[in-house]
């Protein structure tokens, strides 16, 4: 499937952050295919330094992975001030949201942190991936005014 957007300045870079080599690489392959600029981290080592330096316009964030999860890097990022407007999409291998959210999001939304911009189910829909991001880029970039 090659699904080209077409974006008004530069592609959007996107990072990727999953413990499992083969999704980050599929992914990274199929958004560039898109015509998104993509990267690719395995596991959150590092991962945030990464986003406060290269400032990516969106996250998909894996929450299940070992040593620190996806839940306490996206804590991280809603806490820090250049990281907190990152549009952050979750992808789990959770069959729903309910189960995610039993699992840890809604402990973030008790500490007064925003639910995530979006979830999508592994194994992930290209089709619906695509939409989401752009989606999700159009909603950010009217709200940061940039559109």
């Amino acid at each position: 499937m090659n699904q080209q957007f077409e974006f008004r300045a530069r592609p959007p870079k996107v990072l990727i952050v999953d413990d499992e080599r083969d999704i980050v690489e599929y992914l990274t392959a199929v958004l560039e295919d898109a015509g998104f600029r993509a990267a690719g981290l395995n596991g959150t080592e590092g991962a945030l330094e990464w986003i406060e330096s290269e400032r990516p316009d969106a996250v998909l964030l894996d929450v299940m992975m070992p040593g620190h999860t996806g839940l306490s890097l996206y804590r991280a990022m809603r806490e820090g001030a250049a990281t907190r407007e990152i549009p952050v999409v979750i992808i789990s291998g959770y069959a729903r949201k309910e189960d995610v959210a039993a699992r840890g999001l809604k402990g973030l939304e008790s500490g007064n942190l925003p639910s995530p911009e979006g979830y999508l189910e592994k194994p992930i829909s290209v089709p619906t991936l695509l939409t989401t991001l752009r989606r999700l880029l159009e909603r950010h970039e009217i709200r940061s005014g940039t559109a």
